[in-house]
């Protein structure tokens, strides 16, 4: 089997990197403030539609509004996305995401530091009844578990890697609320606006992903934006 690893940008259209593709997937880096599919409330540009401007076909076979995403990223959360190019791709790689066994990492600057230097966070999240557009931790809710790693410590904040063990909607971003350690720049979820940051720029990152298919292993990995240098630097 193949061994793929690549920590590079090919070319961008419309700021969206095209990492890397073959005939049967294509995989992205998508920038913070672009939205992975449409939504009941936007109209605007969306990776998806980028996918269908450079492969039609997506459309012949997938859910619609959805052509060709298999998994999401927040539109404030920049990283890595995998996106099918045929149905049997798509099966596929649904079926390996359901059963959990694609690895996805992310990087995250919080606000303050946690307890201990590596943790997992295992609260179950629900969708807010104060705030429809949030997730919150309920003992009603869905099974929702954290891995995280501290990798650098500055006065006011931490940068931290990821490893999701479920894959909830917000789950990153609501378990840091939790520990009062909020994603930086997240207002949403209680972090304090940081002026040289646009709104929807928030220091989480989707920095890796490995996975087989078709008797093929796969890694890929792109660095954070420029933007969380910054903000370790301030």
């Amino acid at each position: 089997m193949e061994f793929f690893f690549l920590l590079f940008r090919s070319f961008k259209i419309n700021n969206l990197s095209i990492l890397y593709e073959n005939k049967n997937f294509i995989i992205f880096n998508k920038p913070n403030g672009l939205l992975t599919h449409p939504t009941k409330n936007s109209s605007e540009n969306t990776l998806r539609d980028e996918l269908i401007k450079l492969h039609p076909s997506v459309k012949e076979w997938g859910v619609p509004f959805r052509e060709g995403i298999v998994h999401r990223l927040d539109k404030v959360t920049s990283g890595i996305i995998l996106c099918p190019l045929n149905e049997l791709t798509f099966k596929a790689l649904s079926e390996q995401f359901k059963k959990r066994t694609i690895k996805k990492t992310y990087m995250s600057i919080i606000e303050g530091h946690t307890n201990t230097e590596t943790g997992i966070i295992d609260l179950p999240l629900k969708r807010s009844i104060e705030n429809r557009n949030k997730r919150t931790v309920d003992k009603s809710g869905r099974d929702s578990i954290t891995e995280f790693k501290t990798i650098l410590k500055t006065k006011d904040y931490s940068q931290i890697s990821i490893n999701l063990i479920t894959g909830r909607n917000h789950q990153i971003r609501a378990h840091m609320e939790y520990l009062k350690t909020p994603v930086v720049n997240d207002t949403l979820y209680g972090a304090n606006p940081l002026e040289f940051l646009k709104p929807y720029e928030i220091c989480l990152h989707s920095s890796s992903l490995e996975f087989s298919i078709f008797e093929e292993e796969y890694s890929f990995k792109v660095d954070p934006p420029l933007f969380f240098n910054r903000v370790l630097e301030v």
